[in-house]
C-alpha cells in the first residue's frame, strides 16, 4: 500500500505544524466516547518538541487522495491536544510517550452550572451548552482550523430535527453526563468529527457505496469473538415522570438488576421502552474484532472513486458493513462500534469491533 502517516504539532493558539518523527501510534474511536483517544511514541530527539496541550494532527498521504482543487494527497485522520508527555529512561532506550484525546475534552472535563429553558430541541440545547465555552476560550486555542466556528452539527444534515428538550439544568459538574442521556433517549450520540468539533448522529450504521466490507480469506487478518457477561444485568428499569419500563434479559444467568433514573417530567413511556430495550441490548450483545491490514481502502479502492472528496476511504465507528466470516457463523450487515488504528515503521493495522447494528438503534 502507498499510505504514509504524517504525525505534526502545533503550539496552542498556532496552525504552524512541525512534523515529528515517530515510532509507533494507536488512535482509537469509538460509539461509546466522545472524544478520538490517541497514544504516541517518539524517539527520544523529539524531546522538547511537543507539550502538554499541544495539538496534534495525524494525517495521511496517499497519492490516489484527490482532497481539493489542489489535488491534496494527504487526509486527517483526527486532531487531539495533548493530555500527557511521559519521557522514560532504562538501560536499553529512551522513549517519549504521549496520549491526548479530541479537542471536545475541555468542554467534558470542565465542570459549572446552568440550565436551558423554552423547551429547545436536542441539536440547540447542545449548541446552547457548547456556545458560551468556545466564546471564552475562543477558536484558535481550541485549535479548529476547519473553517467554522465551533458547534455541534446533526448529521445527516438534512434528518429530522432533534426532539424537545422539556428541562435541562446542571450545577457544579459537566453537562455532558445529562446531555449523554437526552441524547440516548432520542437514539443518537455525540463523536467527534476528524477536525474536532462535534458530531450529533443517529447510531443506526451508515451504509456507504466506497466498497467498504470484511471477509473472511480476503481482508481479514485476525478474528476474535466476546461473549462478556461483566456488564449485563437480568433485568433493567428505566424510571422517570412516575413511569417506568422493565426489560428482562432471559440470557443472563445472574439476578443483577440496573435503574436508571432520568429527569425529563414530559418524557413518553416509548422512550422509556427504548432506553431500556437498548441498555438490554447493548450490554449482552456478543462482540467480534477482526484485524485488517491498513487504515481503510485498499489503493486500487481509492484509485476507482476518482475525486475521494467528501468520500470516506477510512474505516470508522458507525459504518454498516457486509461481513463473511464463516469460521464465526457471521454473514451479515454488522455495525462498526470501535475502530482502534495502529502503526510503526513497518505496518499499519485497524481493528473493527463488530456488533447488532440493533444494539444501538
Amino acid at each position: 500500500m502507498s499510505n504514509k502517516v504524517i504525525i505534526q504539532v502545533a503550539e496552542p493558539g498556532s496552525f504552524r505544524f512541525k512534523q515529528l518523527l515517530w515510532r509507533k501510534v494507536k488512535i482509537r474511536k469509538s460509539l461509546d466516547e466522545i472524544c478520538h483517544y490517541m497514544e504516541l511514541t517518539l524517539p527520544a530527539s523529539e524531546y522538547g518538541k511537543i507539550h502538554k496541550h499541544d495539538k496534534v494532527e495525524v494525517r495521511v498521504s496517499n497519492p490516489y487522495i484527490s482532497e481539493t482543487e489542489e489535488n491534496d494527497k494527504k487526509r486527517r485522520l483526527t486532531t487531539i491536544m495533548v493530555d500527557e508527555v511521559t519521557f522514560s529512561v532504562d538501560t536499553s532506550q529512551k522513549v517519549l510517550t504521549v496520549i491526548g484525546r479530541s479537542p471536545a475534552r475541555d468542554i467534558i472535563d470542565s465542570a459549572w452550572y446552568g440550565w436551558c429553558t423554552n423547551q429547545m430541541n436536542l441539536e440547540t440545547v447542545a449548541n446552547e451548552i457548547v456556545s458560551p465555552f468556545f466564546d471564552a476560550i475562543g477558536i484558535e486555542k481550541l485549535g479548529i482550523d476547519d473553517g467554522t466556528r465551533p458547534h455541534v452539527t446533526r448529521m445527516p444534515t438534512n434528518g429530522p430535527e432533534t426532539d424537545p428538550v422539556f428541562s435541562f439544568s446542571w450545577e457544579n459538574e459537566s453537562p455532558w453526563t445529562k446531555l449523554i442521556n437526552e441524547a440516548d433517549n432520542q437514539g443518537y450520540i455525540f463523536t467527534s468529527n476528524e477536525a474536532g468539533n462535534l458530531y450529533l448522529m443517529k447510531a443506526d450504521g451508515i451504509v456507504r457505496d466506497e466498497g467498504f466490507f470484511l471477509s473472511e480469506g480476503k481482508n481479514i487478518r485476525d478474528i476474535q469473538t466476546t461473549q462478556n457477561g461483566s456488564e449485563q444485568f437480568y433485568e433493567y428499569v428505566v424510571r422517570a415522570a412516575y413511569r417506568e419500563s422493565r426489560m428482562r434479559d432471559n440470557t443472563c444467568k445472574n439476578s443483577r438488576k440496573l435503574y436508571i433514573n432520568l429527569t425529563d417530567p414530559n418524557i413518553q413511556q416509548e422512550v422509556l421502552d427504548r432506553r431500556a430495550k437498548t441498555e438490554m441490548l447493548r450490554r449482552r450483545e456478543n462482540k467480534t474484532l477482526v484485524t485488517v491490514t491498513g487504515w481503510g481502502l485498499s489503493d486500487a479502492q481509492i484509485n476507482a472513486l476518482g475525486n475521494t472528496y467528501h468520500r470516506e476511504i477510512f474505516w470508522n465507528p458507525n459504518f454498516l458493513i457486509p461481513v463473511n466470516i464463516p469460521s464465526v457463523g457471521l454473514n451479515d450487515r454488522l455495525l462498526v462500534s470501535q475502530v482502534e488504528y495502529n502503526a510503526d515503521s513497518s505496518i499499519m493495522t485497524s481493528a473493527l469491533t463488530l456488533v447488532n447494528p440493533e444494539a444501538y438503534s
